[in-house]
C-alpha cells in the first residue's frame, strides 16, 4: 500500500504521486472552521509526538505520532491514531528509556512520509490541539514545505497558552504540572498516544473553565486572547 511507503532518508526522491496526494490532503484539511460554533459542536484532533530530541533543525526526527478526536464535547477513545516512525537515525538511550521505544521496534516501520497520508486523513479539517503544538508542527511542516511545498495550516489551540490565559494556579505549565493540578493519572506518559489522550483530558478541563468565563466559541476565545496579549504587553513595559 502506498501509505506504507518507507523512505530511507529525506534525500530519497519522493514519487510525484505521493507529493500530489499529500498536497491534496493538506489543501482539503486547510479549510476554514466555524469561529461561531460552540465548542461542544466542534471537532478537535489532539496530537502529540515522540522524537529523538528537541531540535528538528539539527537532525532530530519523529519516532512516534499519536492523536485522538474530541467530538460532541467528548474524548472519543475509539477514534485514535498511533504510528511508530522509523527515523533512520540513532535514537539516544535517554529517549529509549523515557519512551520505551527501542530501535528494533522501529525497524521496518514507515518513515515520515509513509505516515503523513494516514495522519492527514485522521486530522482532516479539525482544529489541532497540542501541548506546545508549535513544537509538534515544527517537526512536520519544515519537511512538508521542503519536499511537498505545502504545510499543515489547520486552526490550532495550545493547552499551555490556554492554561496561562486562564491563570491556572499550577506549579508550572508543563504537561506534568497540569496533570497534577487536575488530578489526572499520568497513564502512558511519554508515549505519543498516551500524551495525546492526557492532553485531551487537560483540554476538556480548560474548555470547561473557558465556558465558566462565558467563552464558548473560537471567536470569543480569539478576542479574549488578543486582549490578554495586549494587557500582558502593557503590564511588562
Amino acid at each position: 500500500m502506498r501509505s506504507n511507503l518507507v523512505l530511507k532518508d529525506d534525500r530519497d526522491h519522493l514519487p510525484n504521486y505521493l507529493v500530489k496526494e499529500i498536497k491534496d490532503l493538506v489543501k482539503h484539511n486547510n479549510r476554514p472552521v466555524s469561529l461561531s460554533a460552540p465548542f461542544d459542536e466542534m471537532r478537535f484532533a489532539v496530537m502529540d509526538l515522540e522524537t529523538t530530541g528537541f531540535h528538528h533543525h539539527m537532525g532530530d526526527e519523529i519516532i512516534s505520532i499519536g492523536a485522538v478526536i474530541i467530538e460532541d464535547g467528548r474524548i472519543k477513545q475509539d477514534k485514535t491514531f498511533h504510528e511508530l516512525v522509523d527515523p533512520h537515525c540513532h535514537v539516544p538511550y535517554e529517549v529509549q528509556s523515557l519512551t520505551g521505544i527501542q530501535p528494533e521496534m522501529l525497524a521496518g516501520c514507515p518513515s515520515f512520509f509513509g505516515v503523513m497520508q494516514p495522519l492527514l486523513r485522521f486530522i482532516d479539517g479539525n482544529v489541532i490541539v497540542g501541548h506546545n503544538v508549535a513544537f509538534d508542527l515544527g517537526f512536520i511542516n519544515p519537511k512538508l514545505k521542503k519536499y511537498c511545498h505545502t504545510k499543515i495550516d489547520n486552526h490550532t489551540l495550545d493547552t499551555i497558552t490556554l492554561a496561562q490565559f486562564l491563570g491556572i494556579r499550577s506549579r508550572g505549565f508543563s504537561l506534568d504540572d497540569l496533570l497534577a493540578f487536575y488530578g489526572i493519572e499520568p497513564a502512558g506518559r511519554h508515549t505519543a498516544l498516551g500524551d495525546a489522550l492526557m492532553t485531551a483530558e487537560v483540554f476538556m478541563r480548560l474548555i470547561a473553565s473557558l465556558k465558566d468565563r462565558s467563552i464558548q466559541t473560537l471567536l470569543g476565545l480569539e478576542i479574549a486572547l488578543k486582549y490578554y496579549a495586549r494587557y500582558s504587553e502593557v503590564k511588562f513595559l
